[in-house]
């Protein structure tokens, strides 16, 4: 099986300093936050004026096998979950998925309660 490592960051660098520089017409770039238990968390994507914090996901509900995936529900939930703990809260908080199975997942899991309505989706469709 091919190591799919490189293409995924370059998919994740190409969202951060094309797609959503593009989108929001400033800079974006990863940068660790501070979060109310006195650490840091390493954001995937913060705009030039640190209003937008946007977390990157290439990963799709699917697994190989064509089961639904836990894990990555999981690793979303997680980035959820260090946004919410951000101790200067940013004016927008944003997912962005290159799969729309991700993007009806978390529509899903907002409209039952269990993910932040706040949170805003993006589908970024990659060429």
């Amino acid at each position: 099986m091919a190591d799919s490592t490189i293409a995924i960051k370059d998919v994740e660098n190409w969202i951060r300093n094309e797609f959503l520089p593009k989108k929001y017409h400033q800079a974006f770039a990863k940068r660790k936050l501070g979060v109310q238990s006195s650490g840091e968390f390493e954001c995937d994507a913060v705009s030039e004026d640190g209003l937008i914090v946007c977390f990157i996901s290439t990963s799709s509900i699917k697994t190989t096998s064509e089961k639904p995936g836990a894990d990555e529900l999981a690793k979303i939930r997680n980035d959820a979950f260090w946004a919410a703990s951000l101790s200067e809260k940013p004016q927008e908080i944003v997912f962005a998925f290159t799969d729309k199975s991700m993007v009806e997942l978390v529509k899903k899991e907002k409209e039952s309660g269990r993910f932040p309505k706040h949170i805003k989706t993006l589908l970024v469709k990659v060429k």
